[in-house]
């Protein structure tokens, strides 16, 4: 479903971005189905600097994989 919140897929501790599980499954694409949405932190998440939440951008079909377009790595 369009705007679902698929979960965290990246957060940034100092200087070092880290992909979580959900990151490694997102393929790169010009034309996406998803966005990352950043998410502020609270006083519980406080040693992370930041952290983003996979969003669907359009309704996703079963077996479709997940894109987004990349913009912490080079490609």
């Amino acid at each position: 479903m369009q705007g679902t919140n698929l979960g965290m897929s990246h957060l940034k501790i100092g200087d070092t971005i880290f992909r979580t599980p959900l990151g490694g499954f997102i393929n790169h694409s010009n034309t996406p189905n998803c966005t990352k949405a950043e998410v502020r932190t609270t006083a519980e998440t406080l040693l992370l600097d930041k952290k983003w939440n996979l969003m669907s951008m359009q309704d996703i079909k079963k077996g479709e994989e997940l894109t987004l377009r990349y913009t912490f790595y080079n490609i």
